[in-house]
């Protein structure tokens, strides 16, 4: 009995975390870049039923079912219960997710643009507003937010949610051409030459946690590209979110084998950009973008450097 008393620390110990930690089934993996949980100051929870943005007095379920017609249900996320047994569904249903049953459900990546432009925006948007959730966000400054731990089914990606982690990254978007006004309004160009990413007063605080941060696309001139046979103009993301999504992207390929570190190909090797046909969509594991998934989405659009993270996150790996 002493010497397995002995094994652990004295009680009261606080365990040190250092900041870029994510949680899988209660366990945490470090990443090498900035994570704020829905359990730190200033982190976003989607477990709350509350809203976040609402004041405190009209922020109740009671309330917010009655003042915003599109949440139907005080729970943003479900369980992961395709292909579950009876008695998995029974086990996991309380929370008692093992990493061996969630390495064995979880094969796919999903990102998106938030449209939004922040992250703060993005979950009053996801949160208050839709009913829906998403695992990550990743700010314009390239703080990742986790929402929710990874076990649980969050609500971003129709028909892949069960198998599937999300990411949300702030960006304004895509556009098709002569319809870019909201890139006129967010990227403003300053005595450096270079756009800078402006966040619209009526937005109010934009919540970024790097003080002074001047965001900026990782390349000067929007990126015009086909998505869904659409032709559209997008700013890049920040080098500061590419730096911390390849991280991400290491770690979360590392800690879930059947997520491969790559996006869909064609026959040539080229990135495909139309969503997959529900056969390949079937057999896929790996990054996707939205639009792999669902025809009426473009996200994360033309302007998204998938190379480029592929490359870092396989980087990083070794």
């Amino acid at each position: 009995m002493t010497a397995g008393c002995a094994r652990f620390p004295k009680p009261g110990t606080a365990l040190r975390r250092d900041g870029d930690e994510i949680v899988v089934a209660g366990n945490f993996f470090h990443t090498g870049t900035r994570v704020v949980t829905w359990m730190d100051p200033g982190g976003y929870d989607a477990y709350r039923v509350e809203r976040r943005f609402a004041t405190l007095a009209q922020s109740s379920w009671e309330t917010t079912r009655g003042a915003v017609a599109a949440l139907t249900t005080p729970n943003r996320y479900g369980l992961r219960r395709e292909g579950l047994t009876p008695e998995q569904v029974e086990r996991f249903r309380g929370g008692g997710w093992d990493m061996a049953s969630l390495m064995a459900t979880i094969d796919q990546f999903v990102l998106h643009f938030d449209a939004s432009g922040t992250s703060r925006q993005c979950f009053k948007v996801l949160h208050d507003q839709r009913g829906l959730s998403v695992h990550f966000l990743l700010d314009l400054d390239g703080t990742l937010y986790q929402t929710l731990d990874l076990k649980e089914r969050a609500w971003h990606a129709t028909t892949s949610n069960t198998r599937s982690i999300g990411i949300e990254i702030a960006n304004i978007g895509a556009f098709q051409l002569g319809d870019e006004g909201p890139l006129e309004e967010w990227y403003q160009v300053d005595a450096s030459g270079w756009p800078r990413i402006v966040v619209p007063s009526r937005l109010g605080d934009p919540g970024l946690l790097t003080p002074n941060f001047v965001a900026r696309p990782a390349r000067r001139e929007p990126v015009a590209g086909t998505i869904q046979g659409q032709r559209l103009r997008q700013y890049d993301l920040s080098p500061e979110q590419y730096a911390a999504l390849s991280r991400l992207v290491a770690t979360l390929c590392e800690v879930f084998p059947k997520i491969r570190c790559d996006y869909p190909r064609d026959s040539q090797g080229r990135l495909v950009t139309q969503k997959l046909a529900d056969e390949v969509l079937a057999g896929y594991r790996g990054l996707l973008g939205h639009y792999h998934i669902q025809t009426n989405k473009v996200d994360p659009g033309p302007a998204f450097q998938w190379d480029k993270v592929v490359r870092d996150a396989r980087r990083f790996r070794h």
